[in-house]
Parts: C-alpha cells; structure tokens; sequence
C-alpha cells in the first residue's frame, strides 16, 4: 500500500470518528446491569423516559432546577426533555428574585427560564406567592420606615404582596401555584418565627396583618383566586409544608385548614426524607391529604442516604411512588416533583446524594428502580407501545 493510500485510509477512519458529534446524550447507552429487571442487559430498558412511564401511570413527574445548573451544564437539558413533564424552578420565581430595591419586578431571569421548560416540552409549577424566607427587604423595611404609623405600614406591606401575587399570576402561565409555602410551626400553630438565616431575608407577612398568618394565608390564597379570574387564567392553588409524614399535628393542621377554605384546590408535602422513613407514615400521611379532597402533591422529593440505612434510596423512593399511585386517586393526583435532577447539585450539599442521577448524570439504582417499577405498572413496553407513548 502507497503512502497516498494510507492518508486516504487514515482520514476516512478520522471522519468516521467525528461524525455525530454535539450535544451528548449523558447517559446515551442502557446500564449495563438494570435495576429489578429480569433480563440482565434487555436491548430497550431505556426506551422510554420516566415522563413517558409517568404519563402511563396516569402521573405527573417533575422536578426542580435553577438558572445556574441549566445555564452551565447541556447535560440537565437532555435529562429534563427525556424525564421530566413539569418543572419548577428553586429560586428564580421568589420575591427577592423578581422584586428589586425600589420595588419593580424584574422578570428577565425567570422568563428565560420558562423558555428553556418550553424547550424541553416542560409545564411550569408556580413557587411561590408567599414564604417566611427570601423576601425583597430592603424594599419592604423601606416601606416599613417610610410610614407614619404602625397601621400605615401594615397596609403597605399588604398591599406589596397583594401587587406580587396578581403581578406573578399575570405574568406566568402555570399549571398550579405554591399560594403559600410553609405557614405551620412544628406544634401545628400558625407560624411565628422563620427556620432560615437572616441573610435569606427573613419577612414574616403574617406580622402585618391583625389576624396573624392565617389572615395573610387566607389573603393570599383569595387574591390568586381573583388574579387568576381577572387574567382568565386557570391553575391549582397548592398549601405546601414540610415534615407532614411524620408529624400528625402539622400535617392534621394543614389539611383542617384546606378543608374549610375553598380557595385552596391543593395540598402538599416536600417529602425531603431520609431512608429510615415507614411505608405507614407515608400511607398515613397520604391517605390524610386524600381526605381533604383536594389535589395531592409531593413538592420537594429527595433521600438522602443514610449511614446506617433501614432501607436503600432505591427503595424508598419506590415505596413513594407505590403508595401515592395507591393511595391518591387519578383525579387527585398533583404529581411527584424531585427538588433537583443531579447530586451535582443538591440544596443538600455534597455527599447527601439524595437524587436519581449522580454527580456525573449518570443513573443510579434509584433511577434504574423507579423506571422498573413504573414500566412493569404500566403494563411493560408492549402496552406502552400499543398506547401510542413512543
């Protein structure tokens, strides 16, 4: 063989190699040895994404990001299109976010990213109107300050949130709404104090109207019935706490107080668990919220690894999935949303590793067990197929 024979040889094996590439798939090729699968390599385990096993399921299934994970890693795209039908965003849509200094919403951010979850063919969550956490308060003690009296400042901090949540239900299409995001103390009182640092910024609402927190949960939750009117707009409006699977007074008073307010058409528990969590105390909790008649809905979901391990993550997490299909009838289902897609970047930290993917994107037992439970529920690949979810 000449020497031109071999340059042509090695440029053809050069294009070769290059073709295709761009953007790569994360994870592009079936693990090799699936989760609770019988065949240990079957040729499409990942034919179908958990959205499309979800979806199956008659199961809405999101999950949480922000402006920074999306913007630097093409890896969480490529996840959330093939995983992921709903997303919420952890920061971008909070009061300090979109409300500056002087008091004008700035939307740029946020509507950056809803244009990102359209690109993935993603509905958008809400989160949220009203929190004891991350408010603009250099705008709102300067309204404080500004005012003559005490009950002239209490009418300009209503009237701030009152212009936030019809602002925020103007602006965005959503298919539901956190009205209100943790309002009960552990002892199931109205909230009075915030678990954050004062350098999330601290605003208690509640401070500012006579009766307490429950009169701005009330207030919030009629405005954004209103707001939604008035724009012709139609969204659910969820209360959201935490610890509710294992606290009956925080979760007994959650469901009481949406019960008696027709405003509400949501509840739901974050769910941020550890692997020693009982299937009973997830009936429990569920079959409670079931009662209420509302929409159910498990916010914030992630399980962080224990040391000593009762059960694997793998485990629990399809524990949750069984008993809320279960438990929850179709028509009340609000969904299931992961807070996160990678460990890489958990609110957690390093070395929780509570999500389904790892550091890397790539699937983890969790992952490989859910989409076995959820594809062997939905009847297996040959259902899925002959219902049209290719």
């Amino acid at each position: 063989m000449n020497n031109y024979n071999l340059l042509f040889l090695f440029l053809s094996i050069l294009l070769c190699a290059c073709e295709g590439k761009g953007k790569l798939d994360p994870d592009p090729t079936p693990d090799p040895k699936p989760y609770v699968i019988p065949d240990p390599n079957p040729p499409s385990v990942y034919k179908y994404g958990l959205r499309e096993l979800a979806r199956a399921n008659n199961l809405l299934l999101g999950a949480a990001f922000t402006y920074n994970e999306y913007a630097g890693d093409d890896s969480l795209e490529v996840v959330l299109k093939r995983d992921f039908e709903a997303v919420t965003f952890g920061n971008e849509m909070k009061h300090d976010c979109i409300v500056n200094s002087s008091g004008i919403c700035n939307f740029f951010i946020a509507d950056t990213m809803v244009g990102w979850a359209k690109e993935c063919g993603s509905q958008l969550f809400g989160h949220t109107l009203g929190w004891h956490s991350q408010q603009q308060t250099d705008y709102l003690n300067a309204l404080i300050s500004r005012a003559a009296a005490a009950d002239a400042a209490a009418a300009a901090v209503r009237a701030a949130h009152a212009d936030f949540v019809d602002r925020m239900v103007q602006h965005f299409d959503t298919y539901a709404w956190d009205v209100v995001n943790e309002v009960f103390a552990e002892d199931g009182n109205w909230r009075t104090g915030s678990v954050t640092p004062a350098n999330y910024h601290v605003f208690l609402w509640g401070d500012y109207y006579k009766g307490g927190t429950k009169e701005f949960v009330d207030t919030a939750f009629r405005t954004a019935r209103e707001a939604l009117a008035k724009y012709g707009k139609k969204a659910d409006l969820y209360i959201n706490d935490y610890n509710l699977e294992w606290n009956p007074a925080k979760l007994e008073a959650l469901c009481s107080y949406a019960e008696k307010n027709p405003d509400v058409t949501g509840v739901s528990s974050q769910m941020h668990c550890n692997t020693d969590l009982s299937e009973a105390a997830i009936k429990n909790m569920l079959e409670r919220m079931v009662r209420t008649g509302k929409k159910v809905r498990i916010s914030e979901l992630d399980v962080p690894q224990g040391n000593i391990p009762t059960n694997t993550q793998a485990d629990v997490i399809v524990s949750i999935f069984k008993i809320y299909l279960d438990t929850v009838p179709e028509k009340q289902r609000g969904g299931i949303t992961f807070w996160g897609v990678s460990d890489k970047n958990s609110w957690l930290g390093k070395g929780k590793n509570p999500l389904l993917y790892d550091t890397l994107y790539k699937r983890k037992d969790s992952y490989r067990a859910l989409h076995a439970f959820l594809l062997e529920r939905a009847g297996g690949e040959e259902a899925l197929h002959l219902n049209g979810e290719n």
